[in-house]
């Protein structure tokens, strides 16, 4: 396979870099360039997913997060992005069967449900 990269300089501020840096470290990245590069696949990756795919970006507390990880750390999901995904399927799941199936045969394939009520119009 042929490596058809492009260089691209950019500056950063120093308090970003060091970040970067922490990441790298952290992660143990071969270099910065690595660090960056993974970063703008992830930024691209959020920006433009595949058409059939929605990226849903969720903020959770701190304190949600350490569990999540620690959920992952037991094995008992293979990353935290899997076990959103599972809790988010059977979320959806248990609220369908909560609708019953006559509000579902109403509902045309693809329309959305709310969490908080019935079926948008």
């Amino acid at each position: 396979m042929v490596d058809t990269s492009e260089r691209v300089t950019v500056r950063i501020p120093q308090e970003l870099l060091e970040k970067l840096k922490q990441i790298q470290d952290a992660k143990e990245v071969g270099t910065i360039s690595d660090t960056i590069r993974a970063g703008l696949e992830q930024y691209v990756e959020l920006n433009l997913p595949p058409q059939n795919i929605r990226k849903v970006v969720v903020e959770l507390s701190r304190q949600d997060n350490n569990r999540l990880e620690e959920f992952v750390r037991e094995g008992n999901s293979v990353s935290v992005d899997d076990a959103v995904r599972s809790a988010v399927r059977e979320y959806i799941r248990t609220r369908l069967e909560q609708l019953g199936p006559a509000t579902r045969s109403h509902r045309r394939e693809g329309e959305a449900v709310t969490a908080g009520g019935p079926p948008p119009p």
